[in-house]
């Protein structure tokens, strides 16, 4: 075998003829052996300071150019039936069931205001801004309003008229602030007696004042276009401010919210050709039947007073309502004492408020045969159908037109029929 022989010289040849270069973490180390213990300082602090100023001018940038938008990340969306998809909270109005966007409405107590339906007083103001509207008849066969407002403040309403008996036993089931123009001798005693929660204007400073509709700082005042006793009104926002520092607040004990009705989720009208409803508070007294026509388009019903079409004063729009109750409520007439009152009648209707009767319930352009509930004057009236259930209202104003079978009866169109179906005066 040939045998090779190994120089280690010519390795140490090479390697001093072509030396490697020293690597710079070597060349970094001398350099930095070679330094004074003050150099040494020097150069750690300017290194911290260099890192620093690294991280700075990088967050910067990172802030800088961050894309506006998070990057999109898939999700499933679950819908729920017959429920909106937002998610902003909704605030109910338990007097009509309508939705409200301003929760601090609800926190003041609905206020019953007294509004004539002469015809000398048509138009008139602010029957579209209420809530809850209860029609009945007076003396004379002239028919009144109690309109009952909650969240809307209308600027003006009238005209405003006196105090009836059986009015303030609705209002006091509404945990409402009654307010009215003076008043028969009954209904003044009662509310005196009982400390019922009340705003008379009669008695309230400003309230022979002409009407100022630009500056809104009256609380009643007399509207100089129409003469009295129809020119009597008010703004629903400072009735209530007086309300309030006459500490009446406090003292309402029934709050509105107490037997709330039952309220569709659906705006869906159903009916096929809607109800006429014709109701007769005294029979053969044209200027105040009312006709309620069902609008399918809006689903609603349009009304008609004395054989025209009414309109509010404020709005200039004609009067609807979503839902229209008519029912019958039994009462009688009684002696007039004359005094204590502006009122010229010699005898006044007084109407059975508690107990319960006959009533027929109107909306989405369909029918419901059911009764009416009152167990006390402070409770509020409830409505069963004829199988026992909770009538369902539609969301928004409901009208109720309350007669009496000794002098009044009504009759209505079916929503699938064209006959007429005449509701019964026992």
């Amino acid at each position: 075998m040939e045998e090779i022989n190994f120089d280690s010289t010519d390795l140490i040849d090479k390697e001093i003829q072509s030396p490697k270069k020293p690597r710079k973490f070597k060349k970094f180390r001398n350099w930095y052996t070679n330094l004074s213990k003050n150099q040494k300082y020097i150069f750690y602090l300017s290194l911290i300071i260099g890192i620093i100023i690294f991280l700075g001018i990088l967050s910067f940038l990172i802030i800088l150019f961050r894309p506006t938008s998070t990057p999109s990340v898939p999700t499933i969306k679950v819908k729920a039936k017959g429920k909106s998809s937002k998610t902003t909270p909704k605030y109910i109005d338990p007097l009509d069931g309508s939705y409200v966007t301003n929760p601090k409405v609800l926190q003041r107590p609905p206020l019953a205001v007294m509004i004539e339906n002469s015809v000398s007083a048509r138009p008139q103001s602010g029957l579209n801004s209420a809530d809850l509207v209860y029609e009945a008849q007076v003396e004379g066969g002239i028919t009144r309003f109690m309109a009952v407002f909650l969240k809307h403040t209308p600027p003006l309403i009238g005209p405003i008229r006196s105090a009836r008996l059986y009015y303030i036993a609705w209002a006091q089931g509404l945990g409402a602030i009654y307010t009215h123009w003076g008043g028969n001798i009954y209904a003044l005693e009662k509310l005196q007696s009982q400390n019922i929660p009340n705003i008379d204007a009669l008695y309230t400073a400003g309230s022979s004042t002409p009407c100022n509709t630009t500056l809104n700082n009256f609380v009643f005042c007399r509207l100089q276009s129409r003469y009295a006793p129809h020119n009597g009104y008010g703004n629903t926002a400072n009735i209530w401010n007086l309300a309030k520092q006459k500490g009446l607040y406090a003292s309402l004990t029934l709050g509105k919210n107490e037997n709330s009705y039952t309220f569709s989720q659906s705006t869906k009208n159903l009916g096929d050709n809607g109800s006429q409803i014709n109701v007769h508070f005294d029979h053969g007294d044209l200027p105040y039947d009312v006709e309620w026509i069902y609008n399918k388009t809006n689903n609603d019903y349009e009304r008609y007073n004395g054989g025209s079409l009414q309109y509010d004063a404020t709005s200039n729009q004609p009067i609807t309502a979503k839902n229209v109750v008519v029912l019958y409520m039994n009462g009688h007439t009684s002696g007039y004492p004359g005094d204590g009152t502006t009122e010229p009648y010699s005898l006044i209707w007084i109407m059975n408020t508690t107990g319960s009767g006959k009533a027929y319930i109107f909306n989405n352009g369909q029918e419901i045969k059911g009764t009416w509930t009152k167990t006390s004057a402070q409770s509020r009236m409830t409505f069963n159908t004829s199988s026992g259930s909770p009538v369902t209202f539609q969301r928004g104003r409901i009208w109720f037109e309350i007669i009496q079978p000794q002098t009044g009866s009504f009759s209505y169109v079916p929503a699938t029929s064209n006959t007429n179906s005449v509701g019964t005066t026992k």
